[in-house]
């Protein structure tokens, strides 16, 4: 029966709790064991916070006896954590690394990786994290002789602690930070040679409580008071100091603080002139340093040994250049191997890329060209959307050019239909009515006699007002004149602008165009680039070209409408710049504008024809 997801969450927080269990009780090869079926779970779940967190179990049970392949885990935690924004879990991971870097001797790729730890931690309420960041980053600087920095992370640790005991959080139940606090501002001020300040702050911390209580942390103390008073030049009791401290380091296995107190009693019998002891205790001191692979103590107890042991100084010179040299090569190996993890790392990455992720990258990839496509797309549109918006503006502006153009040829032909009109009233009034004022009158007369001469008469006056019908009939036909019917459109604005011209001129100007064309097609830009073109041709013919005739054409063929404008006066030269004036650059212009081809064709003494074929659609 196979597991459900809900199964298998449940299942899969049993092994982490399993792990996390088998981690504290230091069984460490089983915490790895359940870490690895975690992380297999989770890849089969594609459960990246899960995958970043057992790298982090893995990575914490190599840390203390495989620390590259401890620094690898977390480094790829540290990613996954980093791709899910996680910012505690990556700063947490990061300063994992730098701890690693730290007791490795890389001190300063250390700081880098805790400075940026503190980085994504500003804002965390994880108050024992950011102390474990401050101390190490103080003892980063500690080791990089930048003694002023590590107080000042030192004193930002105090800070945390105050946080902490507000918290009321039983934080000290493992560990005496106050103490350690203490121990960590001595060391400073021992190496600023400030000797006083590190006698009072350790001073400030013995008591009796701290014996019973935490001895280890006890004999550290009064090891370090007793060395500060040392080289302060207060000698006394201090051996006693430094045998009790070692006495408790050895009670408690503290291996660290036995090798500390020999080398300080090897310091204090050199001090006091006891070079036997001196020797004894140093070599004692630079073995147990080489058995805890103690580089710094191994240099040191080696450069007291040879100011001490005067008949082997050349022995412990050579040694101490040899293990300079042997550590500058190790720290540059472990700097190597730390950098090459990282490389392999992205060069696994990489990989991956191409064979476990590759459906994700073709899944991003389409997405980003889908995105791509529709920003495309948005942006097309817009654009399409801002050119129709100018070209129905265009639009409008041509229409209303046409307006007003139409408007002005209806007040034209308004006035001369009132004119005519009053032409044709007076000629009514004039001339019809006097006849039929007339005729009435005779026929009143006529009609008193039935003589056969007032017959006759009679007769031709009925004649007389057949004519007057037909008078009557031609004033009508001239009232419903096509010259001034109600109706007018863009072709009779065509003709009044060739009807203008010929009125000014003494060039004869016809046009020519269907009488079927449909104008309400054609679109306001082309009708009123037309109108502007033949308007400043006209122009020219009068002004240059001293023509006596001039045909404007307008055709349709192919779903295209072409304009000729053709004359035969003296014509020009159209390769001569100075030829080539506004007038014929604006129609230019005007035709371009709306895709339309233009062309002049002209030579001396031959005449000029312009020719502009628009596209219709």
């Amino acid at each position: 029966m196979e597991r459900t997801i809900s199964d298998d969450s449940v299942y899969l927080a049993y092994l982490f709790n399993l792990s996390s269990e088998y981690y504290y009780l230091n069984q460490l090869d089983s915490s790895l064991k359940i870490s690895e079926k975690a992380l297999q779970l989770s890849k089969k779940r594609n459960d990246t916070i899960s995958i970043a967190r057992a790298y982090f179990y893995k990575g914490d049970c190599y840390e203390y006896t495989q620390r590259d392949s401890a620094y690898y885990f977390y480094h790829q935690a540290e990613k996954l954590y980093s791709l899910k924004g996680d910012k505690e879990k990556e700063g947490q991971t990061l300063f994992k690394k730098g701890y690693l870097l730290f007791y490795e001797g890389n001190y300063l790729e250390s700081e880098i990786q805790v400075s940026n730890a503190l980085k994504l931690l500003q804002d965390s309420k994880n108050n024992q994290l950011l102390y474990s960041c401050y101390v190490v980053m103080g003892y980063n600087f500690e080791k990089l002789e930048e003694y002023n920095n590590a107080l000042k992370y030192f004193h930002l640790s105090k800070t945390i602690l105050e946080e902490l005991k507000k918290s009321n959080v039983d934080f000290e139940k493992t560990n005496n930070y106050t103490v350690n606090y203490s121990i960590n501002i001595a060391n400073i001020y021992d190496k600023k040679g400030e000797y006083l300040k590190s006698i009072k702050e350790l001073s400030s911390v013995v008591s009796p409580d701290l014996k019973n209580k935490w001895p280890k942390d006890y004999a550290s103390v009064i090891g370090n008071l007793g060395y500060s008073k040392m080289k302060y030049g207060i000698l006394n009791g201090v051996e006693n100091a430094f045998r009790e401290s070692l006495q408790l380091s050895k009670q408690n296995n503290h291996q660290n603080n036995i090798m500390y107190q020999l080398i300080n009693l090897g310091e204090y019998y050199s001090i006091t002139k006891d070079t036997a002891s001196s020797i004894h205790y140093l070599k004692e001191a630079n073995a147990m340093a080489v058995k805890l692979k103690a580089v710094g103590e191994i240099k040191l107890t080696l450069k007291l040994l040879s100011e001490i042991d005067v008949a082997n100084n050349r022995l412990y010179n050579q040694k101490y250049i040899s293990i300079t040299d042997s550590l500058t090569k190790a720290q540059r190996i472990n700097r190597n191997r730390y950098a090459r993890i990282e490389y392999e790392t992205s060069v696994v990455e990489n990989e991956n890329k191409d064979l476990i992720a590759e459906n994700l990258y073709l899944i991003t990839g389409s997405f980003a060209i889908v995105l791509l496509l529709v920003l495309l797309i948005i942006y097309r549109y817009l654009q399409h959307q801002k050119k129709e918006i100018a070209n129905k503006r265009q639009q409008q502006k041509a229409e209303e050019e046409i307006f007003e153009l139409l408007k002005e040829y209806q007040i034209k032909l308004a006035q001369a239909k009132e004119i005519e009109q009053n032409r044709i009233s007076k000629e009514l009034h004039d001339s019809v009515m006097n006849k039929l004022y007339g005729v009435r009158l005779q026929l009143g007369m006529l009609n008193a006699s039935d003589a056969k001469e007032v017959k006759q008469k009679r007769s031709e006056y009925i004649d007389f007002l057949q004519e007057i019908e037909k008078e009557i009939r031609s004033i009508s036909h001239d009232l419903h004149n096509e010259t001034f019917e109600a109706h007018f459109d863009y072709k009779n604005l065509l003709l009044d602008i060739i009807l203008q011209h010929n009125q000014i001129s003494n060039t004869h100007f016809s046009f020519e165009c269907d009488d079927n064309f449909r104008w309400d097609d054609i679109d306001s830009l082309v009708k009123i680039a037309i109108y502007r073109i033949i308007q400043e041709a006209l122009r020219n013919v009068i002004k240059y070209a001293k023509a006596e005739n001039c045909r404007v054409s307008i055709s349709e063929y192919d779903n295209k409408l072409r304009l000729w404008i053709e004359d035969d006066g003296k014509g020009f030269d159209t390769t001569l710049s100075e030829n080539s004036g506004i007038g014929l650059k604006n129609m230019e212009e005007r035709a371009t504008q709306l895709n339309a081809s233009f062309r002049v064709i002209s030579q001396a003494n031959q005449g000029t024809r312009v020719e502009v074929v628009f596209v219709l659609k």
